[in-house]
């Protein structure tokens, strides 16, 4: 897996799966005018992605044409959604293959809430075959499939919406604003942290056995290495696998850690340190269950905290957050509100409360369509930095030490000489995870 990024960053989003994708010009997609319904369809309907139609239904101007799932449960799930919502189901496309929803040319955009292993094959294609995207984090498996992303969303002019829905709420903007207003002064130190209750069982060690009668098993492997059926590996759980995701910590260190990126005006670590492993959980899953991230930024540190057992309140009594330490203050922000304690006061806070944020982010989407060019909240670019923070800190947890990130050629080195300003002995061990190679016949094709 020694493999160069320049060899990827041409990447065209072309998706060959033993078969060609039209490649659609993007002037052949004109903007959807204020009064024309935007035809959407939903690829993934488990829990997020029916989520994320449920609120695509509040408003109007979608209209629902296909939904796609491996388990056929799933999509009947999902039109039971469009029923409740008194959308017509007759019309709607039922399918198990997004190749084949991808193919109508009607469809204006697509909702991809697969498991994380199949963001970026998705989204390729999609980008390649001229639809709009709103696809759910973390967007990619790995580095180079994310700047792959990012690459065809550009060449072919998409609207892309990722969903770090944190992004849309208000008093998240505030915070952010109020950051970089400066009120804090200088800002030196950082935190992220999420805990996630699960006891000491995990999701048990259940035996290996057949996939179930209607789900399409090796089209839900697709890229990810061919493997027999557990029911672990499946649906929600997958996060917990390396062959699928990467853990809790790019589960929702996507979301915490782009707040700090936003609100710092930070583009990339120099340097990351994970330590941890797998101390609480014993079920049948392989990712690490505790680390303590360190990320070194040009002027500040920032410490994640990732916590998947028995833990119950993470820092202030919240099981998750972002915190800011200045010198006139601290602001701790969650999604419940935020609050502002001057320095060396324990009385007197500035407390300010919660907001909407996934409806926002969808209404966000909704106007980028209308009014293409505008930046939507979760631009893909700045999602894939998060995300990227997040890929470096599992990287550095198997290799097992503190590695430095060129963020511009996005490659690991071993050292950085802060005089010079150059990176130092490249990490071939490390830049091995930049990418995981694709199973036969998906590829990421340039």
């Amino acid at each position: 897996m020694n493999i160069h990024r320049r060899e990827f960053l041409g990447t065209s989003a072309a998706l060959a799966a033993g078969l060609a994708i039209p490649m659609v010009r993007a002037d052949e997609k004109k903007p959807v005018s204020p009064g024309n319904k935007v035809v959407v369809a939903l690829i993934g309907c488990g829990g997020m992605g029916r989520g994320d139609l449920r609120d695509f239904l509040r408003l109007p101007d979608f209209e629902v044409a296909a939904v796609c799932d491996v388990d056929g449960h799933r999509t009947i799930e999902a039109l039971n959604d469009l029923k409740t919502a008194g959308r017509p189901t007759e019309k709607v496309q039922v399918e198990k293959d997004f190749r084949k929803v991808l193919d109508r040319k009607d469809i204006d955009a697509v909702i991809i809430a697969t498991p994380d292993h199949w963001h970026p094959y998705i989204f390729l294609a999609a980008c390649a075959q001229g639809k709009d995207i709103y696809c759910e984090k973390p967007i990619s498996h790995n580095i180079v499939e994310g700047r792959a992303m990012v690459n065809a969303a550009r060449k072919h002019q998409r609207v892309v919406q990722i969903g770090t829905q944190q992004r849309s709420g208000k008093h998240f903007q505030d915070a952010v604003q109020y950051l970089q207003a400066g009120h804090l002064g200088h800002i030196s130190w950082c935190r992220t942290w999420i805990t996630n209750k699960t006891g000491p069982e995990g999701a048990g060690n259940p035996p290996d056995c057949r996939p179930p009668c209607d789900v399409d098993y090796d089209l839900w492997l697709g890229p990810a290495p061919k493997r027999p059926f557990n029911p672990n590996r499946f649906h929600y759980q997958f996060r917990w696998f390396w062959d699928y995701g990467n853990g809790l910590c790019n589960d929702w260190g996507v979301h915490l850690n782009d707040i700090i990126l936003w609100g710092m005006k930070a583009s990339a670590p120099l340097s990351v340190s994970a330590l941890g492993g797998r101390q609480e959980i014993h079920d049948n899953s392989d990712t690490p269950d505790t680390l303590d991230i360190y990320y070194e930024y040009p002027g500040f540190t920032h410490v994640y905290t990732v916590r998947r057992g028995r833990t119950l309140s993470g820092f202030h009594g919240k099981d998750h957050g972002m915190e800011f330490q200045g010198e006139n203050g601290t602001l701790t922000l969650d999604r419940g509100g935020w609050i502002v304690l001057p320095e060396g006061m324990r009385l007197g806070a500035e407390k300010h409360g919660s907001s909407e944020q996934h409806f926002a982010h969808v209404q966000n989407f909704l106007h980028c369509l209308r009014n293409r060019g505008e930046k939507t909240a979760s631009d893909i670019e700045d999602m894939h930095r998060a995300t990227t923070t997040c890929h470096l800190a599992n990287i550095s947890y198997k290799v097992k030490r503190r590695i430095y990130w060129d963020a511009q050629a996005e490659r690991c080195y071993r050292g950085y000489d802060p005089e010079t300003k150059k990176f130092l002995n490249e990490d071939m061990e490390a830049n091995a995870y930049l990418l995981r190679e694709p199973r036969k016949p998906w590829s990421l094709t340039v």
